[in-house]
């Protein structure tokens, strides 16, 4: 870039040295001129390529590939200028111009400003040098031009020193709207930052994301490729590669244009967004047309509506083109004044003889004819709307709207500054004013390049509105393009989630939602997790209300405990019938006499605590079904208890263990305490934690409805007491083992406890696996009945048994002679109660076991014993009629 101090040295040199001449004629640049009191400069790139690598002196560029576009370009100029000065506008006064070549390089265009830097009306193509400019007055009083962003850059920041204004009709860089470094520069149409936000809109209009950028490597190029990623980052449009092509024609270029080309043909990107000269992209596409490549391209304002792309052989093949385009509009009788210049050309300038020579020389060539065609395209228009910018401007600062005008041409450019900012007029897109930053936002065409009838039809199939950055695209567009969806990655769908992938963190893979999650929406970033009480599957896009399970009172399981509950409830009522019938009789009392019926009813208790753990559970039946069944069962247990305590009792020989063991012989307190020590430890537990009614997540689908215990050590202590019980009734029931088989309850005790524990301690087991399960409340249910059956089967069926089945047997004789056959296979003798009279105070075991048995000793003793015995007898017995038989094993004397 060649800087503006760069360019004062330069001349300041050249000064000192007087070494600045008049031009030659015969080295005069080639130039469209006309003279006229103000004089408009003008700089075109009419020819797109400058020779510079073999040039070692600073002699006239030579310029080549003329570009008929540009030509056209600046013949809106000259025709609009003729225009004025035919027209009343500005009362006389009449517009020249002065129409230089860039070449479409950087030293072209310099070369040009700098012959408009010149002093005005002098001999001498000089520029002075001063310390103060603002009285200078230059050759041309504006220049318009260029269309190049890196040239318009370069010219601004010379012409920013003088202050000269300077309008452009094609440099959108981003970087000219910055007024300290670009005070006199204006254009008429929009930045690149709207340029590039309208091409990102477009992408994501057509749902596009996967894209790839090709930039100039100038400050265009640069500034726009960083503006567009910006904007994409933004949209989240993934970038797979960016590349800046040299803007230098040589081995470079040619280097980086095929490396370009390659890059293009193995991505899997489809979509090419491209902010490149027409020269640039048209040697891409040659590659690429060689290479078989097709992609969809995405032309920025510096190639939207070439004619010299779009006339290249097989241009169709490269595929679909979608250009941005300044807006455009009608320019009166333009295309008539074009077609009098290729027949009648009133100028003879060498730019209008080439003109003329190609459309001669190939009169059935499409490019003069396309040219002419889209004569009102975007920048021919921008140059018709900054002469009128200009003409508005001078109208006013020489105050020609009251009748004539000041006819003072001598002023110093930067006075039409602040005219500029200022004018307005209408256009056919609105009022035309330019902005704070010196802009003119109009909005852009989208444009769509028709293959029609063996050439490249420019439509208009949308445009964008700068204000609103709103995008609008014809309805019928999709029906005309075959525009597809082209995406780094595939829309994830409702059920899945988009991953970042770590190589490229714009593009992402789709990932399934996981169980108890959802994303209903496309391209969801997250899976949302279901509410509590829903659940969702593998994948799932919504969530589901859970089921809320418990055991149904119509379950076939509950059905079946439901039935063993009644069962054993009438059994219990059967039982209590019989018992009731058979009190007084030796079986019931061996049973228990008055206890069977605490025990009954504990049982009862325990079948109707066995159904509260069916059905759904409430905080009362969970507070209530355990203690239910824990304070009934040890009832039971501790009538058991004391029925093994009495057959001790009962049958113990010894004196002094028999005394004390009468001590201790309390049915009702023992009963009391034991059952009490339950009750404390069921109301600790109530207090403490007690149990409530709880919602598991058995499994995503389903809600368990159960009772949690609240305090499992409460629960085990209270199972582990009753246990401690039984385990007392089995150590008795051990000791008890020696007595006659019609008194010995011993093997049915230890069985029935046995049952007891292996029951719960199975239930222990089998509860802690199926913890999650509604068949959990079955498993405790079928405990207690298992234990409640137990106490039945092995207390009370077999005394109903004797009492229905076997009533010759019990009677009291039969009682006691069984119990002399086993004494007397023993060695031991026995004294039988044959009658009590009434009203008699005999002890409970006498009662319930009306039979006295004393150890034979040996024969005196035996003898000693008895008369001891007999005496005994009839002290004890004296109002009794007794029969007292004394047997003996060893002495006959007896």
């Amino acid at each position: 870039m060649v800087s503006t101090l760069t360019i004062l040295v330069f001349s300041c040199w050249l000064s000192v040295l007087h070494a600045i001449r008049r031009c030659d004629n015969s080295h005069q640049p080639v130039v469209i001129s006309a003279p006229g009191d103000i004089i408009i400069g003008g700089i075109f790139a009419i020819h797109g390529k400058v020779e510079l690598a073999n040039r070692t002196q600073p002699g006239i560029l030579n310029c080549s590939e003329f570009q008929i576009g540009e030509f056209i370009t600046a013949q809106v100029m000259v025709h609009r200028i003729k225009q004025i000065n035919n027209s009343p506008m500005l009362r006389g006064i009449k517009l020249g111009y002065e129409i230089h070549d860039s070449c479409t390089d950087v030293v072209g265009a310099v070369q040009a400003t700098m012959k408009f830097l010149s002093k005005f009306n002098s001999s001498e193509n000089s520029i002075g040098v001063h310390c103060n400019y603002t009285n200078y007055v230059p050759a041309a009083k504006v220049i318009v031009g260029s269309s190049y962003s890196e040239i318009s850059i370069v010219i601004a920041r010379m012409l920013n020193l003088y202050l000269i204004p300077q309008i452009s009709y094609g440099a959108s860089a981003e970087i000219l709207s910055d007024k300290t470094k670009f005070g006199s520069f204006f254009r008429v149409i929009p930045s690149d930052k709207h340029q590039t936000m309208a091409i990102a809109q477009l992408i994501v209009h057509f749902k596009w994301n996967w894209v790839g950028v090709i930039a100039t490597e100038d400050d265009y190029g640069q500034s726009a490729l960083n503006s567009f990623i910006l904007h994409a980052q933004k949209q989240s449009i993934c970038v797979d590669f960016r590349f800046l092509i040299p803007t230098a024609s040589g081995e470079d270029q040619k280097v980086k244009l095929r490396e370009i080309a390659t890059k293009i043909q193995n991505s899997t990107a489809l979509v090419m967004v491209t902010f490149i000269r027409s020269s640039d992209i048209s040697k891409l596409f040659e590659l690429l047309i060689a290479r078989q490549v097709t992609k969809t391209w995405i032309a920025s304002d510096t190639w939207s509506d070439s004619s010299t792309v779009a006339n290249m052989t097989q241009i169709e093949k490269v595929g679909t083109i979608l250009g941005i385009t300044f807006k455009s509009g009608k320019i009166p009788n333009f295309v008539d004044y074009l077609e009098q210049l290729q027949t009648h050309p009133s100028n003879d300038d060498d730019f209008t003889k080439e003109f003329l020579r190609i459309a001669s020389s190939n009169p059935s060539s499409h490019e003069i004819s396309n040219e002419i065609e889209k004569a009102d395209n975007s920048f021919n228009y921008g140059v018709y709307l900054t002469i009128n910018a200009i003409v508005y401007a001078l109208k006013r600062m020489l105050k020609c709207d009251q009748g004539k005008c000041n006819r003072s041409f001598d002023f110093p450019p930067w006075q039409m500054l602040d005219e500029l900012k200022n004018v307005k007029f209408m256009t056919q897109n609105g009022q035309f004013q330019f902005d704070s930053s010196g802009d003119y936002s109009s909005g852009y065409d989208i444009m769509y390049w028709k293959w029609m009838n063996g050439s490249i039809q420019f439509v208009k199939v949308g445009d964008y509105n700068v204000t609103t950055k709103l995008i609008n695209i014809n309805a019928d567009f999709n029906q005309i393009a075959k525009v597809g969806l082209y995406r780094c990655s595939r829309t994830c769908k409702p059920g899945e989630r988009k991953t970042i992938i770590p190589e490229n963190n714009c593009c992402y893979s789709c990932s399934v939602c996981t169980s108890g999650t959802y994303s209903k929406e496309n391209d969801s970033t997250e899976c949302k997790k279901c509410s509590e009480n829903y659940w969702s599957n593998t994948g799932s896009s919504t969530c589901q209300k859970a089921t809320v399970d418990f055991l149904q009172w119509g379950d076939p399981l509950s059905i079946v405990l439901i039935i063993f509950a009644i069962l054993g409830t009438l059994i219990v009522c059967v039982v209590s019938i019989l018992i009731t019938k058979h009190l007084t009789t030796p079986a019931v009392k061996a049973a228990g006499g008055w206890m069977c019926y605490i025990m009954l009813l504990s049982l009862v208790v325990g079948l109707v605590s066995s159904i509260l753990f069916i059905g759904e559970p409430s905080n009362l039946i969970c507070i209530i079904r355990q203690p239910l069944f824990g304070i009934s069962f040890t009832l039971c247990v501790s009538c058991i208890l004391i029925k093994s305590f009495r057959v001790i009792l009962a049958f113990s020989f010894n004196p002094t263990v028999h005394k004390n063991l009468k001590l201790f012989y309390k049915p009702v307190p023992i009963i009391v305490i034991t059952t009490g020590v339950q009750v404390v430890i069921c109301t600790v537990w109530l207090s403490l934690n007690p149990p409530k009614s709880m919602e598991r997540r058995a499994n995503p689908q389903m809600i368990l409805k159960q009772c949690d215990e609240g305090s499992l050590e409460a629960f085990g202590i209270m199972l582990g007491y009753i246990a401690l019980l039984a385990f007392i009734c089995f150590i008795l029931a051990y000791r008890g083992r020696k007595a006659p088989k019609m008194y010995n309850e011993a093997r049915f005790i230890t069985f029935s406890m046995l049952v007891y524990v292996i029951v719960w301690i199975s239930f222990g087991i089998v509860h802690a696996q199926v913890l999650k399960n509604k068949y959990s409340s079955i498993i405790e249910s079928i405990a207690i009945l298992a234990s409640i059956y137990s106490i039945l089967c092995c207390h009370f069926i077999p005394t109903c048994y004797v009492v229905y089945f076997k009533k010759e047997s019990n009677v009291e004789s039969n009682y006691l002679t069984h119990a002399r056959e086993h004494f007397k296979q023993k060695g031991q003798f026995v004294c039988p109660v044959v009658k009590i009279q009434r009203n008699s105070r005999v002890s409970i075991e006498e009662q319930l076991y009306p039979v006295t048995v004393v150890s034979a000793g040996p024969e005196n003793e035996c003898s000693n014993n008895q008369q001891t015995e007999h005496t005994n007898q009839n002290k004890c017995f004296k109002n009794h009629r007794v029969a007292s038989i004394c047997l003996r094993k060893r002495h006959r004397s007896c």
